[in-house]
Formats: C-alpha cells, structure tokens, sequence
C-alpha cells in the first residue's frame, strides 16, 4: 500500500504571485497533471495534503484547490495549516475532510480501512503561525491512538513539534510533550508534517518523523540565527529573520509512504517541472497581509 503526501501549495485565488515571487497556481497545475500521468501500478491508495493550500485562506483560493485535486485519480484527504481556514474546510471540502461531530470545529479524523492507518491531526492556531495541539484534539488523540495498537500508522499534522534547526520556524509547539507521550503510545506510528517546505528525517522521543517538500518553494536550508555572526550587513538591513524564512524556485516534491511487510518506508521524489532555482528570497507578504 502507498500513500502520497504532498504539502504547501500557498495558491493565490487573487491572481498574484505567494510572496511576491512564486507562481503557486502553475506550479499546482503542473503536479496535479504530473500525478494524472502515473501508471495505475504508481498510484497511491488515496493523497494527503499536509496544509497551507490557500495563501491567506481565501474562499477564491479554495475554489481553485478544489476543481484540481477533484482531478486527481485518486481520493485526497487535507489537513489545515496556519494559512488555512477551518470553516471553508468543513464548507467546501466534505469528502476530504471527514470530520465527525464529536471533535468539530478542528479537522481531525482518521481512515481505519487499509493496511496503514492515517490519524489527521489539526494543529493550526487561528491567526498564528506557530502551531500546536489543543485539549480536546488532545483527548481525541489518546482515545484514537491505541484502536488499531498492532496496524502501521501514520500521524498527519500541518507543524512539527520538533525543533528543526531553522531558527525562523521554530517558534514552539503547544503540548509537544504530551503529543510525544499519546504517540508513544503507539509502537509502530510515524509522524508526517508540513510546513517547513524541506524534508527532514529525524526521531523525536524516539518517534520516528518526516517533514515534507512543498509543492510551490523549496525552502533555503539555512542554520543560522539573526543575529549570528554570519548575518551579513545587506541582511541584516533586509530584516533577516534567521534560516528558515527564505526559499528557491525549485521544483515540486512529495513524499511516498510505502508499506513492505510491517514498516513504512518514505520515499523523496522531485515532479520535473523545468524550475530555475532562483533565489533564495525572502517569505515578503503584501502590504496589510500576515500569517
């Protein structure tokens, strides 16, 4: 059994590019087309969408997601990230977010049926970029978490609770020690994120974890703190932020989580989409736009 995980389209419905650089709707057409292309022997069971789909949440944006990944040719589930909006979620994506009653407003659900187990988890925070994990998706975690305690299970959220070693995007996690200690719980889970637009491989309280591409930026891969000693003087009157807060042009990735046996191995693979590279600039926001 495969499972796709693609994350972060940041798609404008306004017509302007994300972050005043990126091309976010032609860099969703050519993946959606891409994955229409595969063999049938290379399609997955069904997609998850790690979060951030629209750029500011825009009912216009939502439209546009929605007419493309009802292409797809295979079912697609999402998971809402800091960009997102929870009400357009449950309003304009019912099939892709089978949410029951008992946990709504947040989008958390899970898909019982196949060999591997996929547990949404929504971390998102309104109006904040930061994520974490509240008390009641807490709750619902600890009863979810042990139903299925022998089958390989994957745990989709928009956030890492990790510290990633991007400083501009390690802003915190609400509760990560209590998410390490529900998922603990369960020894055969991988946790499987969004929102870094890299791939990071890792354990974290012996939890094994990924992050994954984006399909519109590829983030710089940039240690440093902002006011490390490598800060340069054009950076820091750019108002650098520390690594983490720049991307590349690049080219989409996703990740395929393939079940062999009883272990999920995770695949990175590049969509060949003829990206320049240019870069790195910086995550800019129009004027009066935030998080």
């Amino acid at each position: 059994m495969k499972i796709i995980q693609i994350s972060d389209f940041h798609l404008r419905g306004d017509g302007k590019l994300s972050f005043q650089k990126a091309d976010t709707i032609a860099a969703l057409n050519k993946t959606i087309a891409y994955f229409c292309s595969l063999k049938e022997y290379e399609l997955p069971e069904y997609f998850v969408v790690t979060g951030d789909l629209a750029d500011g949440g825009t009912r216009e944006g939502y439209e546009i997601i929605r007419e493309k990944i009802h292409q797809l040719p295979r079912p697609c589930y999402i998971v809402p990230g800091n960009h997102d909006k929870r009400d357009f979620f449950l309003e304009m994506f019912p099939a892709e977010t089978p949410v029951k009653e008992d946990i709504k407003p947040y989008i958390c659900y899970t898909l019982d049926d196949d060999p591997i187990r996929t547990i949404v988890l929504d971390t998102s925070k309104p109006g904040c970029h930061s994520g974490g994990m509240t008390d009641k998706a807490a709750q619902w975690l600890e009863t979810k978490i042990t139903e299925y305690p022998d089958k390989p299970t994957l745990v989709f959220t928009h956030h890492p609770p990790f510290v990633t070693g991007l400083p501009a995007m390690d802003e915190g996690f609400d509760q990560a020690d209590r998410l390490a200690e529900i998922l603990k719980k369960h020894k055969n889970v991988r946790l499987c994120c969004g929102h870094m637009h890299t791939s990071i491989f890792t354990m974290w309280n012996g939890i094994p974890c990924v992050t994954c591409p984006s399909v519109s930026m590829q983030m710089e891969v940039d240690f440093r703190r902002k006011d490390g000693p490598d800060v340069t003087p054009d950076e820091l009157k750019d108002n650098f932020k520390g690594g983490g807060d720049r991307f590349f042009l690049g080219n989409p990735a996703y990740l395929i989580h393939d079940l062999q046996g009883d272990t999920i191995n995770t695949h990175y693979v590049t969509i060949p989409a003829e990206a320049d590279y240019s870069g790195p600039w910086p995550f800019k926001y129009y004027d009066g736009e935030g998080h």
